[in-house]
């Protein structure tokens, strides 16, 4: 399919990507307080305390998923016949809307994360709590049941009026059509009239070999200073396709001879969550960070619609007010702000209590010990999933302390489950598809029927511990805190889980 030209004459130097080309109305947008609002929040929260590099903003993140975005729907459209163009977009004209949806692709890349809080995904739930009850039911109805706060967030960012107004001069329906690119339910007529195609290119912007991840790997590997994200996606790209199956249904697929690269990929994903996102101390300080936000906003210091989209649309919202705001409270009330001191002043951070696979190992032996019960590991991840949702998780664990001494009895302990995130093939929604078509008619196959070495992958991710423990004990230091401490502190927690 011919496709036509973006007069993208705008230039933005990157670290990653290089120059990436914006057109007049993507450079406008940028400007607008809501996208600045950006540059001051954090890609990876405060991971930069474990990984000093770490510091990439959101703003970067969203300017090279539009990059990579667009070279997406690009290589896609390229590929497609005639025929496949009206199966996928009947609403729509070949000569005509092409560029609209290579525009309207760029632009739901470049808004998918404007919606994020203070320090990215540490203020997710805090958003959701704080948002009215209405605008929860509206994001469940283009979202789906237990929606990401922070994609309905970005949803309505894109649909308002100083957005819309400089949209207009572009095209009068190049919000609506990228709006419906990230929502599951979009209500736009054209959207529901063309529903393959944007379900299709909705995989593009939010899928498991999407732009996010394409941008986030390669970019926070490079700032992290490690090398598990840098992958050859340009592979991957270039191997893309809108595939139809014997019944007609289009699957966004990669073909066969690009295998390796999505196994890089899978890879890279694993052990950027393990030793990075997830890696102890990074875990520590995004709990101790969303406990913060959490306890100012519970003590009116924070406003909680500070934490709402109308505040991000006008600039507000950002890591360095809450962290300034806590701050200026601790100076105040060094008592009642004590525990949070880490976060400014590293002598101060919480001591990890699980930090390597055989200190996991251990805290299962304790706990079938403790209970007797020979339990299997979904029971036990199971129990622990329980407790870190129970609004009681404080209580239980001062109740465990209760028992030590001086000081460990008034220590502050954080614990959290993030869930394994495997590869999940049974979901249809996140699924990656392969394409062969060496008789001359393509033909799907689910990734784990080609790949040996993805379903190795997935079962170690899916066994990955994903918990993390970490305590704060009053008038110590980090590293005064000893080994026999840190082994009370972790008993007390099996007894508050398990007990």
């Amino acid at each position: 399919m011919q496709i036509p030209k973006i007069d993208a004459k705008r230039m933005m130097k990157d670290p990653v990507h290089g120059y990436v080309p914006m057109t007049d109305a993507e450079y406008r947008l940028v400007q607008l307080p809501l996208f600045m609002r950006l540059h001051r929040v954090r890609q990876n929260s405060m991971a930069y305390l474990t990984y000093p590099g770490a510091l990439a903003s959101r703003f970067e993140h969203v300017v090279g998923a539009m990059f990579v975005g667009s070279k997406i729907a690009t290589q896609v459209l390229a590929e497609m016949t005639p025929a496949d163009f009206e199966a996928l977009f009947p609403g729509l004209d070949a000569g005509r809307d092409v560029g609209l949806l290579i525009k309207s692709t760029r632009l739901a890349c470049l808004f998918h994360d404007v919606g994020h809080g203070p320090f990215s995904h540490a203020s997710e739930d805090i958003m959701a709590s704080a948002t009215p009850g209405a605008e929860i039911r509206e994001a469940e109805s283009v979202l789906g049941p237990e929606p990401a706060i922070h994609e309905y967030f970005s949803y309505k960012l894109i649909q308002t009026d100083g957005v819309g107004a400089v949209l207009e001069r572009e095209n009068p329906v190049l919000a609506e059509a990228a709006a419906s690119l990230l929502v599951e339910n979009p209500a736009s007529p054209m959207a529901r009239e063309n529903g393959a195609g944007f379900g299709v290119f909705r995989k593009i912007v939010s899928g498991q070999l999407d732009a996010d991840r394409a941008d986030y790997l390669a970019r926070d590997s490079l700032m992290a200073g490690v090398a598990y994200g840098r992958i050859d996606f340009d592979r991957i790209v270039n191997n893309m396709a809108a595939v139809p199956d014997r019944q007609g249904r289009y699957e966004l697929a990669v073909h066969h001879r690009a295998l390796g690269a999505v196994e890089e990929m899978l890879e890279a994903r694993y052990k950027m969550y393990r030793w990075v996102y997830r890696h102890h101390s990074v875990g520590a300080a995004d709990m101790l960070v969303e406990d913060a936000i959490k306890h100012m906003v519970d003590n009116g210091v924070l406003d909680k619609d500070l934490l709402h989209w109308k505040s991000f649309e006008t600039g507000h919202g950002s890591d360095d007010h809450v962290l300034d705001t806590l701050m200026r409270e601790w100076g105040r009330e060094q008592e009642k702000y004590a525990n949070y001191r880490g976060l400014w002043d590293r002598r101060h951070f919480p001591v990890s209590l699980l930090k390597h696979p055989a200190d996991y190992s251990e805290f299962a032996k304790q706990a079938i010990e403790l209970t007797k019960r020979n339990m299997a590991d979904s029971a036990i991840v199971t129990k622990i999933l329980k407790f870190t949702s129970s609004p009681d998780i404080e209580k239980h664990m001062t109740d465990a302390l209760s028992s030590l001494g001086e000081p460990l009895h008034n220590a502050y302990t954080l614990i959290k489950f993030g869930g394994s995130m495997p590869y999940k093939p049974i979901d249809p929604s996140d699924t990656i598809w392969l394409y062969t078509d060496d008789d001359g008619s393509a033909r799907l196959h689910e990734l784990t029927k080609q790949s040996a070495y993805a379903n190795y992958i997935s079962e170690e991710w899916r066994h990955h511990p994903s918990m993390h423990i970490a305590c704060i004990v009053p008038g110590l230091c980090k590293d005064e805190v000893t080994h026999d401490m840190k082994a009370a502190v972790k008993d007390a927690a099996v007894r508050a889980i398990f007990g």
